[in-house]
């Protein structure tokens, strides 16, 4: 669990690079401060995810990880912990620099939507 002052700092050091940036946090942004402090790092993917899952808690339940991205259901192994989901997020988005100028969200999505086994058996 991520102590709540850390929490705190991660947000501000994150809303300090989104008014630098007019707006949003790139994903290039977001990969250059994850590779200085991996524990905001760790907190906004998970912010992502919690985010999204709120959309569509319901409908997906059964999935500890799971959500809608384009109207297709993404479900993430169950046995993954915060670091997981993070680790898989800055590989795909590091081999993806075709996605470095979308917002820090979207790669997060993007990235994990990547990595969907909602249909493997």
């Amino acid at each position: 669990m991520i102590p709540r002052a850390l929490l705190t700092l991660a947000i501000v050091g994150y809303s300090a690079s989104i008014s630098a940036s007019g707006g949003y946090i790139t994903v290039n942004q977001f990969l250059r401060e994850c590779r200085q402090d991996m524990d905001p790092c760790i907190a906004f993917v998970m912010g992502v995810v919690e985010g999204a899952r709120h959309q569509t808690r319901e409908r997906l339940k059964a999935q500890p990880y799971a959500f809608i991205v384009h109207d297709e259901p993404v479900c993430l192994p169950s046995d993954w912990n915060s670091q997981n989901l993070t680790s898989v997020v800055l590989g795909i988005l590091d081999a993806q620099p075709q996605v470095h100028e979308y917002s820090a969200v979207s790669g997060v999505l993007y990235a994990l939507a990547s990595e969907s086994n909602c249909y493997s058996t």
